[in-house]
């Protein structure tokens, strides 16, 4: 499934957050921050923000931020630096980017993305947390959000929806996870789609959960 199939919910949040970035973006020198937990989709979001960048006139460029730490201190910037994994860095690595930006001509735009751990990095730092102009955050699906991505990722015309303890252990399995959420739905659907009533029971999902996590490990 690529990602301009995926559900609603998986989408809307994700363009959202970019959407919000790339108002920051567009003042050189600024700096946001992009965040979320592994799986909410970090990662497409950034690419997402570089398509953005590409359909102005503006060059982005996405790498961790450890990559733009190490490169010499004078070496040349995009317009627009992405970097990720930043959760992984400290505050002393994130200040050096940041005055790379700055002393560009003109300055270039910082975004940083990473997990929790990066809003802590910020917050501890009164000099960053006055720095930030916009935070985006990625967050776990609520319930509601699991729902309408299974109704949407199991409809069948020939069969009912999901029914709501399918829906609701799904939802804990994965944690609301949304990565989680979409891979379990699309092997939860290749069960259905062998059973002549597409039927589906809580043991069923805990048997595909438990197969997914064995193939993880």
């Amino acid at each position: 499934m690529t990602p301009t199939e995926l559900p609603g919910p998986l989408v809307e949040s994700r363009e959202a957050a970019a959407a919000r970035l790339a108002y920051a973006m567009q003042r050189p020198g600024s700096l946001a921050v992009l965040c979320g937990p592994p799986g909410t989709g970090v990662s497409t979001v950034l690419s997402l923000l570089t398509t953005t960048a590409h359909g102005g006139s503006r060059q982005s460029v996405v790498r961790s931020l450890r990559d733009w730490h190490d490169d010499a201190a004078d070496a040349p910037l995009p317009d627009i630096v992405l970097a990720d994994d930043a959760h992984t860095c400290d505050g002393t690595m994130i200040h050096r980017l940041l005055d790379r930006c700055r002393r560009r001509r003109p300055a270039a735009s910082l975004v940083l993305a990473g997990h929790g751990r990066l809003l802590s990095l910020i917050a501890r730092d009164a000099n960053l947390e006055r720095a930030v102009l916009l935070r985006a955050v990625l967050r776990p699906f609520s319930a509601a959000e699991t729902r309408r991505v299974l109704d949407t990722m199991l409809e069948r015309p020939d069969t009912a929806r999901p029914d709501d303890a399918v829906v609701h252990t799904i939802h804990e399995l994965a944690a609301g996870i949304p990565a989680t959420v979409a891979r379990l739905a699309e092997l939860v659907g290749v069960v259905a789609a062998s059973r002549p009533d597409g039927s589906l029971s809580v043991r069923d999902i805990e048997a595909i959960h438990r197969r997914l996590c064995l193939h993880a490990a």
